[in-house]
């Protein structure tokens, strides 16, 4: 019951917080006290002698109480909040959480990372600091599940990312508005312009195989229909963007 009570006053700071800058300013200085509760539920150091393992075994860690949602949506929109308001070292916490995660393309944590470099969101001006700190994260050798998935997002092996758009997603945020500092460290990576334009190709023989085909081959509506999957497909777009951010370094 108290962990449901908790929940539900968690989800009354989201609301509380949400689209109001104000809000998001006053509860962004309870910090410390939100990260006590991030990830699985914390249990008790100690247990009663009655306390046996069969009952310790029934108690459920997860779903936590979701102060992770809390921090995301006083980052958003705030650019004073991403700039001067969060330490480094909920970065590489919030990294630790996703990496435990079996597949970190679902993890909302990701969304604080992205906010960090955009926080007024995709085609908005980036924090380049931010950026640097984020990237630093995401290509940490400590974070080794997180490294793996990301280099899936690349690969021509089976991808067991549900949303692989996500990581792309948040890989352009750190390289957006012509970062080359970040942008050079990605390449050191090996994440480079010809590897996203080697996996746009690859998808595109599994979106749009006709397009292989002698265009006099092809009816217009065949032709119709793969543009539309090709405009429908999230992992594709997010590409696109991602590529787009790459020439636009290169151009820099």
């Amino acid at each position: 019951m108290l962990v449901s009570a908790q929940r539900k006053l968690v989800e009354c700071l989201c609301n509380f917080v949400k689209g109001n800058p104000r809000n998001q300013d006053e509860i962004i200085d309870y910090l410390p006290q939100l990260r006590k509760h991030l990830g699985n539920l914390k249990l008790p150091p100690s247990w009663s002698n009655d306390f046996t393992e069969d009952h310790k075994a029934k108690i459920l860690i997860t779903p936590g109480l979701n102060a992770e949602e809390v921090i995301v949506e006083c980052l958003r929109n705030n650019v004073g909040v991403c700039q001067a308001k969060i330490p480094r070292d909920l970065l590489e916490e919030f990294g630790m959480l996703i990496d435990t995660h079996p597949d970190p393309s679902v993890c909302m944590q990701l969304e604080l990372l992205q906010l960090m470099c955009l926080p007024e969101g995709i085609g908005t001006k980036a924090v380049p600091r931010n950026q640097s700190m984020v990237l630093d994260v995401l290509v940490s050798d400590s974070l080794k599940n997180f490294q793996t998935c990301i280099k899936e997002v690349f690969s021509s092996d089976a991808n067991r990312n549900a949303h692989p758009e996500r990581l792309v997603l948040l890989l352009a945020a750190t390289i957006c508005d012509g970062n080359v500092t970040t942008a050079a460290l990605l390449q050191s990576k090996k994440i480079s312009i010809d590897k996203t334009v080697a996996k746009m190709h690859a998808l595109l023989v599994t979106i749009c195989p006709g397009s292989y085909k002698e265009l006099s081959g092809q009816s217009q509506m065949s032709r119709n229909a793969e543009n539309t999957a090709v405009s429908d497909h999230k992992y594709f777009k997010a590409l696109i963007i991602f590529l787009a951010e790459q020439l636009d370094v290169t151009a820099v």
